[in-house]
Order: C-alpha cells, then structure tokens, then sequence
C-alpha cells in the first residue's frame, strides 16, 4: 500500500504553487491508502480544502471539473471552486479548492428537502458533449457488461440481494440512459452542507460527469432510506421516476445497490443496514408498479 503524503510535505507543495503560506493540516477524513482530505488555510486565498488522491485517474477527473464546475456555479448552484490542482510525488495527486460554510446535513426534509429538488434540477441539460465522463454509459457498462467486477463484489456482500437485483433488471436488460444532464454521482447527506436555514454548498464533486440527474436523486434517496428518513428517501424516489422513467428508475436504483454493496465488500465489512434499505426500496417500488 502507497505512505499517505504527510501534511507537511502538502503545505510545503502548496505554499510553493500558490505563492502564499498555507497553513492548517485538520484531517477531514480517514486517512485512507489512497485518499486523505485535510481543512487547510492560505494566507490570502482564507479557508481551503486540500485532496490527495493516488490512482482513480484523479488527475484526469479534476482536470474535466475544474473546467465544468464553473458552468453549474453560473447556473447559481453553491459549488466549491478549484483553485489549483497538480501531482505531487510517487503519483499523488493533489487539489485545492475554496472551503464552503456550512455542516454537513444529517437529515432532509421540509424546505431543505425542496431546496435540493430545486438545486438538481439546475443539472439538467449540460448541453456539453460527455466525451469520457460519460457515467450513464458506464452505468450501463457496469449493470449489463459486468466491468470493474462491481456484480461479483457486490454479490459478495448480499448474494440474495443481487439475484434479485438481476432478476428485477431482466424488463429492461441493455437499457442505456443518455448522458445529457450534469452529474454528481455521489450526492449524499454528509456532502450537502447547510447553515440551517439553507443549503450553503454541495462538496466531493471527486466523480463529476454526465448522465442522468436521477442517479443524484437516487443516491440520496437510499441515504435517507439507509438513515430512516423514508418520507424524504419516497420522495427523492418519486421525483427520480418522472424524470428517468420507470426502467431508468430501475436501472440506477440498481446501480446504486451495486456500487454501495460492493464498497462495503472491499471493505470488508458488509452492512446489513444497507442490505435492508435496498430491499425495503425495492419492495416499495414493486408495490407501486402492481
């Protein structure tokens, strides 16, 4: 496994590129073999967040945001900007980018819940070509293709689930949503920041792509499920159906099972809570199509 980058060597780094003193170093995450998030502060820029990646064609990836993000931020979507972004040694890839204020939610409903409805949909029709982050086609590619082994470790952590995940897939095998709306691809509640009275950022844009902005409705609606808000985790669902469809639907529901599964499977610690939340979801959805 790669040595995490010490915090010292990114200041140094960053003071360097940036033409400022940066200081601070507060871990936000985990300290992850590939992946570590610090709180930082420059001297000029005021508060920062500071990413260090290996491998994940991180370079790649935040070369297109950084490129993209500003589109949405002109649509009036709170997204944080990337300062800087560049390799370190051995392959570490590091970015900068302003830190948003704000807590990250814990629970979704009432006006916050219609403030977000409101923010996805200012995702919708990027009018860009998708090019490689086209993540609706790597859906696709994942679900009817089986890549990146996401079936086989899926099936490693709910076994049960994913023979029902296929078989609930059988109506609508080969279905390929067009990638025409910008995507988050990771949106849940520890990534929506609010003051409490409004939402004041969405963060960890790391998947950035195209595809259909259900899936971000999708993946927030199986957090709220998994966290038993299911009066939100409902309507996040339903609101996903009108947009992608009912196949649509039933493909990106599946997808998320998948890659949550999976994750918990490399891992090593499958959670029963999730295997529940997905079931209950596909139960409801079954029951609604009856």
């Amino acid at each position: 496994m790669p040595e995490p980058l010490p915090w010292d060597e990114i200041a140094a780094l960053l003071t360097r590129m940036l033409g400022e003193p940066v200081s601070g170093g507060l871990p936000l995450t985990p300290g992850w073999s590939t992946r570590t998030t610090w709180a930082a502060h420059g001297e000029l820029a005021g508060p920062l967040v500071v990413k260090a990646r290996r491998g994940e064609r991180a370079h790649e990836k935040t070369q297109w945001s950084a490129a993209r993000l500003p589109l949405l931020a002109a649509r009036g979507y709170p997204v944080p900007a990337i300062i800087w972004h560049g390799m370190a040694r051995d392959g570490w890839h590091v970015t900068v980018q302003n830190r948003l204020p704000g807590s990250p939610l814990s629970t979704l409903d009432g006006r916050l819940l219609e403030e977000l409805l409101r923010l996805v949909e200012l995702q919708a029709d990027a009018a860009i070509p998708a090019g490689d982050r086209d993540f609706a086609g790597y859906i696709a590619n994942v679900l009817f293709d089986d890549w990146d082994d996401v079936w086989a470790n899926a099936t490693l952590a709910a076994g049960p689930l994913c023979a029902r995940i296929r078989r609930w897939l059988q109506p609508v095998w080969g279905l390929r949503l067009p990638p025409s709306d910008f995507t988050h691809n990771d949106l849940n509640l520890s990534n929506i920041l609010s003051d409490g009275q409004r939402i004041t950022g969405v963060v960890d844009w790391d998947e950035f792509g195209l595809g259909s902005r259900a899936l971000d409705l999708i993946a927030l609606g199986c957090d709220c499920q998994y966290r038993g808000a299911h009066a939100a985790a409902d309507r996040l669902l339903d609101r996903a159906a009108s947009i992608a469809g009912s196949g649509g639907l039933r493909c990106l529901v599946s997808y998320r099972a998948l890659a949550w599964l999976a994750e918990d499977s490399t891992g090593g610690q499958p959670s029963q809570a999730a295997i529940q939340a997905f079931s209950d979801i596909i139960d409801k959805l079954q029951a609604a199509a009856c």
